[in-house]
């Protein structure tokens, strides 16, 4: 293994703990990472994995009950926020066949930096949590999620603003993840088989690391209160807001045109 395989583990782990603390960032953060060695579509695939063991454990979340009632319960409340993020990553990709990415990124960047700044206000946005509400905006974190690969974002303001506990954005944010990598993991399936020896190796090492970091990650929820949750969440949204706004610049002074 070189030196940065070893770089990209430490990155790995970084973000591994802030997604057992907050509920999500592991994919992005990781991908980023990744992604300075290996091509992106060999980088999304080799985080691919670490990324559902990471989501299905973070369904462990309410220690209240067993796995299968949590998913359960969760799925039986939560049907209508599942289904149209479903149903909007199929919409997001679409539309990035046909868009510039780079606008879709600006775009996202710019909504979740306005929330953030929000939340400062003495009265910040509140939504109820209705059906209709958990509708649109899981069809908004499915369009921008199979548009940009960043469906957290959208998810978390849904769910701060309708002041979900920690525990219910964990398990909630997770569980939709899990439905978007295994439609990822349908379509990457044939580069994984393509995969050397090394990047095997590097695969199993991220999940390794991934899979404790995680676990330390939750282990220092616990121990947090709901307000610093919150802050926490807040402060990953404004860089992963910073980051898409960076991207989606970049990509359009490359290129400008609206349409692909």
């Amino acid at each position: 293994m070189q030196k940065t395989d070893f770089i990209i583990l430490l990155f790995c782990a970084i973000a591994a703990i802030l997604h057992g603390m907050s509920g999500f960032g592991f994919p992005m953060l990781s991908t980023a990472a990744v992604a300075m060695l290996y091509p992106l579509s060999t980088a999304v695939a080799l985080v691919l994995i670490p990324c559902l063991l990471l989501n299905i454990y973070m369904l462990r979340g309410d220690a209240t009950q067993s796995i299968f009632s949590s998913l359960y319960g969760y799925c039986k409340k939560y049907w209508g926020l599942i289904f149209s993020a479903l149903i909007g990553s199929y919409l997001g990709v679409s539309l990035l066949l046909i868009l510039n990415e780079g606008y879709l990124k600006l775009a996202m960047g710019v909504l979740i930096l306005l929330y953030v700044a929000d939340q400062f206000r003495q009265r910040p946005l509140q939504i109820s949590a209705s059906l209709k509400n958990m509708l649109i905006f899981g069809l908004l974190a499915g369009v921008i999620g199979g548009a940009t690969n960043a469906m957290a974002p959208f998810l978390m303001m849904y769910l701060l603003s309708t002041q979900h506990s920690k525990t219910d954005i964990v398990v909630i944010s997770n569980l939709n993840f899990i439905i978007s990598k295994l439609i990822q993991l349908a379509v990457l399936y044939p580069v994984i088989q393509q995969f050397s020896h090394i990047q095997l190796k590097v695969l199993a090492l991220i999940c390794i690391i991934s899979m404790l970091m995680v676990y330390i990650g939750s282990l220092i929820r616990k121990q947090i209160s709901q307000t610093l949750f919150k802050q926490i969440v807040f402060t990953l949204l404004g860089f992963m807001a910073l980051y898409a706004i960076a991207q989606g610049l970049f990509i359009i002074q490359t290129s400008p045109a609206l349409l692909i």
